[in-house]
């Protein structure tokens, strides 16, 4: 695996990183999310630009840009702006998302962009030529908020990612019972051991898959999702909590 080097940060190399997601309707509850987030022991941060309720104006996506840039300075931020169907606020046209994620790149002040697969391909493929133009890390994800898949269709997809030629690759499933978290887990490490050439990320939603969590980058996983002013996924924990006991598994 060739790790990715994100300012200052490593990613896929020693510990997983913890990122904890900024969220908020307007400016007010933007800014107040990330002084939450800044006060917490994490990596790295992601605006989850969906809960803006102007999610598709790309001045108010700039200025909110803008002043998280500020705020977080030189850690790393992830753009998401993640539609209903994948976990998230907005539905937005392919032509709209496109759009609202291109001026993100061009403007340079997120570090890495998280695309959808299941978006229009072609598009996805230009917004990753155009990102890697302007030094811009590309995570490609994708969200199963219904079940875990067959351990051969987790490792398929995450390997379907790699082909597109993104950075980071990242698939969140929902673990219904421990055999779903036992399948994730075991997928994750044949990822590690036999098919990841680049960070990838996994996850097991909901209270089954917590440990996927903390006990994730045993088995590859790369980053990890902790809960910020509040929660962006089902499942996750405080970063203090994720911090402390991947350190005890670590040690």
């Amino acid at each position: 695996m060739r790790p990715r080097t994100v300012r200052d940060m490593v990613l896929g190399q020693g510990l997983p990183k913890i990122c904890i997601p900024i969220m908020g309707r307007d400016y007010s509850q933007l800014l107040e999310a990330a002084h939450f987030a800044l006060d917490q022991d994490a990596d790295m941060y992601e605006w989850r630009a969906d809960y803006l309720t102007e999610a598709a104006d790309q001045e108010k996506i700039q200025e909110g840009l803008q002043k998280l840039r500020g705020l977080i300075k030189d850690s790393p931020l992830i753009f998401t702006l993640r539609s209903e169907n994948e976990g998230g606020m907005q539905t937005l046209s392919d032509p709209a998302y496109g759009n609202v994620n291109a001026s993100v790149i061009e403007s340079g002040l997120a570090d890495i962009i998280d695309l959808e697969l299941n978006r229009d391909q072609e598009m996805i493929k230009e917004l990753i030529t155009a990102a890697h133009k302007k030094g811009v890390h590309v995570l490609l994800s994708s969200h199963n908020f219904e079940e875990t898949p067959p351990k051969e269709d987790i490792i398929t997809i995450l390997r379907r990612m790699q082909e597109l030629d993104c950075d980071i690759t990242k698939y969140a499933v929902m673990a219904n019972s421990e055999s779903d978290l036992l399948i994730l887990l075991d997928a994750t490490l044949a990822m590690k051991e036999k098919y990841a050439d680049r960070p990838f990320v996994t996850v097991a939603m909901g209270e089954k898959g917590m440990l996927s969590r903390v006990e994730g980058g045993m088995f590859g996983s790369a980053l990890t999702y902790a809960r910020g002013k509040e929660s962006s996924a089902p499942g996750q924990l405080t970063s203090s909590q994720v911090r402390y006991i991947m350190h005890l598994l670590h040690q």
